[in-house]
């Protein structure tokens, strides 16, 4: 079993490993990644392994950001000292959560039911190969779609059909939703929130500041460093641009 860990305390890191190797001396350890930036270029050279394990709290930010900008397929299981991210991991692909300080039985646990999808997929599916066992556990994220998002405007509740949406945006720590003619409004939800809720053939994260939607898409074209830079019906407040990472994938995304 080939396995990557994304871990920026090395102690931690070395001791993970340990467990693992004593757990199963057939998993390989493919790398370690210490930062986000470290964990995109190698995702992105060697893509998925066969399992992650993640910290949450890097040096140079949330692990979140790394499993946005790459598409990751594999199951990912999170080690973190924090329990308030719980929400976001399963929508990241996780499968499992371990607080700090970890343990050997802790590990166990978590390789087992790693093993135990597997098998499950396996018996339901005798002829699936690993990849389509990666694909069908990204399938599995948790998705409640919804039709309208809730604002409170002036001590005022009204819902907004997600259909007159153009995009949402994120700045100063404070998410918009401009509509479809031009209207503004701020929303009690981030855009990881966002993104776990909304259909995922309507909207896209195009990157940490924008979700848009594809009906708002008026042209998109080759920007800076391999980047895509999208132009919307209405005007955002920035370029919209799509990481070389993830072109591919929203070129797809618009095509269907």
């Amino acid at each position: 079993m080939k396995t990557v860990i994304v871990e920026d305390e090395h102690i931690t890191a070395e001791e993970l490993v340990y467990y693992l190797k004593k757990i199963d001396n057939q998993i390989e350890i493919l790398a370690t990644c210490e930062s986000v930036e470290d964990a995109v270029s190698y995702f992105d050279e060697y893509g998925c392994p066969d399992l992650i394990f993640s910290d949450i709290q890097l040096a140079d930010g949330l692990s979140f950001e790394i499993y946005e900008q790459v598409k990751i397929t594999c199951p990912i299981i999170f080690c973190t000292a924090f329990d308030e991210y719980a929400m976001q991991a399963f929508n990241a692909n996780g499968i499992d959560y371990i607080l700090k300080p970890f343990d050997q039985k802790a590990i166990e646990r978590s390789i087992s039911k790693f093993h135990g999808l597997k098998e499950y997929f396996r018996k339901s599916a005798p002829d699936i190969h690993d990849d389509q066992i990666k694909n069908l556990l990204f399938q599995l994220r948790p998705k409640t779609k919804r039709t309208s998002i809730l604002i409170n405007y002036k001590g005022k509740f009204f819902p907004v059909l997600v259909s007159e949406i153009s995009f949402f945006y994120t700045e100063n720590e404070i998410v918009w939703l401009i509509k479809t003619n031009g209207d503004k409004f701020a929303v009690n939800y981030t855009l990881d929130d966002l993104e776990g809720f909304l259909n995922e053939e309507e909207f896209y994260r195009a990157n940490r500041q924008y979700i848009i939607n594809k009906k708002a898409v008026k042209e998109f074209e080759p920007y800076f460093n391999r980047k895509l830079a999208v132009k919307l019906y209405q005007e955002a407040p920035e370029v919209i641009t799509v990481s070389k990472v993830k072109a591919t994938e929203f070129i797809k995304w618009m095509e269907h």
